[in-house]
């Protein structure tokens, strides 16, 4: 297998770098590996903005090079994702985030071929802070179980300590400010998610996922219950430490300003989509939230 860290015969590109410079993609794939046969050009977070680009390469394919895009925006509407499908030279896979269904189904596959036992609330706090990434998921419950070892033990304690500074801690971090109308730590929490290299598609993503769930909450609260009676009786269960923010949510945001707030996320993926940079619609989609909350209260 090729060295994937090898520059000779590897080179990594994202979209907005080919974005910025519309011959970067062409030259980087006609040029000539120095070892090997092929060379592989892999671009990260490709977006419907470089779909000329490609059609430029699927016209004049580079004979010694292997293509391979991921992106986290597009879907089967988008005029990339068509543009490859009717190609003969390409394809698409279309790659699901998982949900807590599928993310639970996984952790107690990799525990119980380890034998591991793992307490209730730690189950809990692992669904509810990994991320929709297949793989990432994998290798932070694989890091876990290493941990216990054969036949061990897992604890909340144990959990929080393996995969506190995942990238989903740091994407609720964000979310948690921007939902509590705390403008300065948003600024605070969000350029720490940038410095650390969290895709904003992410925190697009959570920010749609906590919002779904603090509607559902509502919907409950409609039938009588109220906040704290609504969080505790939520399946899945919410984590301890989040019940008191989750409760202190629900009264400041109703029904209709929590479905403005999804609209809004909705808004900032699909400039996304149409090459507005992920940074600048997922930004201006916090502020904009955490101001709809700072009025509410």
């Amino acid at each position: 297998m090729a060295d994937l860290k090898d520059p000779f015969s590897v080179t990594e590109l994202t979209g907005d770098s080919i974005n910025a410079d519309p011959t970067l993609l062409y030259d980087s794939a006609a040029a000539i590996p120095a070892m090997g046969d092929k060379r592989l050009v892999r671009v990260s977070n490709i977006t419907d903005t470089a779909t000329d680009q490609i059609k430029r390469l699927l016209d004049h394919p580079p004979d010694h090079s292997i293509i391979v895009m991921t992106s986290e925006s597009v879907n089967t509407r988008s005029k990339l994702v068509k543009l490859l499908d009717a190609s003969p030279m390409a394809g698409t896979i279309g790659c699901y985030p998982d949900e807590e269904r599928q993310l639970s189904a996984l952790a107690k596959n990799i525990f119980s071929a380890h034998h591991i036992r793992v307490d209730g609330d730690a189950m809990n706090w692992m669904i509810s802070h990994l991320g929709s990434d297949r793989l990432m998921s994998r290798s932070e419950l694989e890091k876990l179980a290493v941990m216990a070892g054969p036949n061990g033990h897992i604890s909340l304690e144990m959990a929080v300590a393996a995969l506190g500074d995942s990238a989903q801690i740091a994407t609720s971090h964000v979310i948690a400010a921007a939902a509590s109308g705390d403008i300065r730590s948003l600024g605070d929490q969000f350029d720490r998610a940038m410095t650390d290299a969290i895709a904003p598609e992410a925190i697009l993503r959570a920010g749609m996922t906590y919002f779904l769930r603090l509607f559902r909450l509502a919907g409950m609260m409609e039938t009588g219950l109220n906040a704290n009676d609504a969080v505790s009786q939520h399946k899945p269960p919410i984590f301890f430490n989040e019940k008191a923010m989750v409760t202190r949510h629900l009264t400041h945001w109703s029904s209709q300003n929590i479905i403005k707030a999804i609209d809004r996320l909705g808004q900032a993926e699909e400039q996304t989509r149409q090459g507005l940079p992920a940074a600048t619609s997922t930004a201006q989609a916090m502020l904009a939230i955490s101001q709809m909350a700072g009025q509410r209260r």
